[in-house]
């Protein structure tokens, strides 16, 4: 879906603040909510999106 385009930091953190509650979500284990998963699953989304970013 995103693979096509050029997107800036502030876009990329702009979807990641969309969303915010489905990774909060996502981030909640049986235990109790885990911050360094929430952590890992932004970098993972700002990777993806920054993938194709000419240097």
């Amino acid at each position: 879906m995103f693979n096509e385009f050029n997107l800036a930091d502030e876009e990329v953190m702009k979807i990641i603040k969309d969303y915010n509650p489905l990774i909060i979500r996502q981030s909640t284990l049986i235990n109790g909510f885990d911050e360094d998963l929430k952590q890992e699953i932004e970098l993972e989304i700002f990777r993806t999106l920054t993938r194709n970013r000419k240097k």
